[in-house]
């Protein structure tokens, strides 16, 4: 590995990215170049130095920065309000330029996939552009053609971060903020953009569950229709949605406060209900649909999308009812589960600044809570004590100040936390009454069960080990074989009880939702089993109790 002194002798964008960084003023970077005499603790640039630092060296460090302008557990306020207003807006290519693309990309000659093309794009960014066009049987169309050459330079910069991160990791700069890791997010992102078939899959799917919801109406929420033939990895074709900004309408307030709840809960139902979501749902993503029965929005540019396990979809969705519900330990527990440190951390302090944090926000009334404000704030707790949270968390935080904004716009009295509450009461419905119920609550009972029933040997092996002072201690307990057995006979009690108390709880909950679960059994299947399960219940408990009175 090169050494950080000689580094900027390795090649030319090496050292460009050198003397843009120096250029620039950041000191501590200066003094492990060895500019400086004196070495600097690890820091940051300042936020506007950063910001220019990262214009300087071009598109691949713009969409860094875009990147770390959603993460408010990495950065103060200061540098997400710089980095936010970073754009990668750039002139457009000349058509000349852009129409190779199209036709290494598709599969019959322009003329013949495309009655017309405007030549001159209508929108243009740091690694793609957009031309309206219309296809043969005259349907207006957006294609979205991607910049010659993009993804060497992108390759090429990306293999210098990684080298600086590799550098900076073993300091005190690298343990704060993950740069490895951080640097793998950023990678799978921006990789994921150049990637147009991910686009387009990610568009049909996003649409189809859209479709699909109690929260609107049929039709209310849509997305635009994919042209599969005439799509590829550098070229996307889509409907053309005529509409305006949603945050231009000027309808009646009753209308702009419906249409303001509507696109807040298009976004909740995406994030914990179907566990992927719009990562960057701006004003220019959410349009209007004019000319319909009902007011109709649709949501466009999926190229950035977050995926959220199971597991993170759990936590989150405690994190956002503990909020809405004002239940501060249950924040602090959800923020806790999320993140990992390499540091040492004292969580009785971490328990106590959400604790104030909450009580400070549960002053106002619930219709005057900035929920994205809120979880910035939540956000700076695990930051300042050395947490690192996972990138979707930043991703989520943004997502819901996107759309807040948006909401506010269109209703400057916008109550996000009463709104969100349908979309949470859907979440839990569906975490407690979904299709896997059974499972789950098999598999918990069985797991439970197991723990249970092994405790007795497990206790008996370390009583044993504590008598041979195996683990450190010289101990001699009369009777322990009496206990032991006398521990064994209750805990086999205590088992069978969990197995009658899940059994007759599953039963009970098949029974009070059998017309969901009518959705993917059918009625009489869903019938039986509750009954079954209530019936096998009830046999355990009358067991058990007659263990109690009989073989006391």
């Amino acid at each position: 590995m090169l050494s950080l002194k000689n580094w900027a002798t390795s090649g030319r964008r090496e050292t460009e990215i050198v003397e843009v960084l120096a250029r620039n003023g950041w000191g501590y970077f200066r003094s492990q170049l060895s500019f400086d005499s004196k070495p600097q603790a690890p820091s940051l640039p300042l936020p506007d130095v950063l910001k220019q630092i990262l214009i300087e060296l071009g598109p691949t460090f713009v969409k860094l920065g875009q990147l770390l302008s959603t993460r408010p557990d990495l950065l103060g306020p200061e540098y997400i309000k710089s980095l936010e207003s970073l754009q990668s807006d750039v002139p457009s290519l000349p058509w000349s330029d852009v129409l190779p693309i199209l036709e290494q990309e598709l599969p019959l000659p322009v003329g013949q996939c495309f009655a017309e093309i405007n030549p001159v794009a209508i929108a243009a960014g740091s690694l793609a552009q957009v031309h309206k066009g219309r296809l043969p049987d005259g349907r207006a169309v957006a294609i979205k053609i991607q910049r010659p050459g993009i993804r060497p330079v992108i390759e090429r910069d990306l293999g210098v971060l990684k080298t600086l991160a590799e550098w900076f990791s073993s300091d005190r700069l690298g343990e704060a903020y993950d740069l490895l890791g951080l640097l793998e997010e950023f990678r799978t992102s921006l990789m994921g953009e150049l990637d147009f078939n991910r686009e387009a899959r990610n568009t049909e799917q996003m649409g189809e569950n859209l479709a699909h919801s109690d929260l609107w109406q049929p039709g209310q929420v849509i997305t635009p229709q994919v042209h599969w033939q005439l799509s590829s990895e550098r070229v996307l074709t889509l409907e053309w949605l005529e509409g305006i900004k949603l945050t231009d309408v000027n309808l009646p307030a009753p209308r702009q406060q419906a249409l303001a709840a509507l696109a807040a809960q298009v976004i909740m139902q995406q994030m914990f209900i179907d566990g992927s979501f719009h990562a960057d749902p701006h004003p220019g993503n959410f349009y209007y649909l004019p000319g319909a029965d009902i007011d109709r929005i649709a949501l466009l540019d999926f190229g950035m999308v977050a995926i959220l396990d199971p597991r993170s979809q759990e936590i989150i969705t405690d994190l956002v009812i503990g909020i809405i519900y004002e239940q501060p330990r249950q924040v602090a527990q959800a923020v806790r589960e999320l993140g990992f440190t390499k540091l040492e951390v004292d969580i009785r302090a971490i328990e106590s600044a959400f604790d104030r944090l909450l009580r400070r926000y549960y002053t106002r009334p619930l219709s005057e809570i900035n929920l994205a404000e809120l979880l910035n704030e939540a956000l700076r707790i695990p930051r300042e004590n050395k947490i690192q949270m996972p990138g979707t968390i930043g991703l989520f935080a943004k997502a819901i100040a996107n759309v807040e904004g948006i909401a506010r716009r269109l209703d400057p009295q916008f109550p996000f936390v009463t709104v969100a509450r349908p979309v949470m009461a859907k979440s839990l419905q569906k975490r407690l009454l979904g299709p896997h119920l059974l499972d789950n609550t098999a598999r918990s009972t069985l797991y439970y069960s197991r723990v249970l029933s092994e405790f007795p040997q497990r206790l008996e092996v370390l009583l044993d080990r504590l008598e041979r002072s195996e683990l450190g201690f010289n101990l001699r307990w009369r009777g322990s074989k009496d206990f032991v057995q006398s521990l064994r006979k209750s805990q086999r009690r205590q088992t069978l009880a969990i197995v009658s108390v899940g059994m007759m709880l599953a039963g009970a909950l098949l029974l009070a939702a059998r017309s969901t679960a009518a959705s993917t059994l059918s009625l009489g299947i869903t019938l039986v089993w509750s009954q079954a399960l209530l019936a096998i219940g009830l046999f355990l408990a009358l067991w058990v109790i007659g263990e109690f009175i009989f073989k006391p």
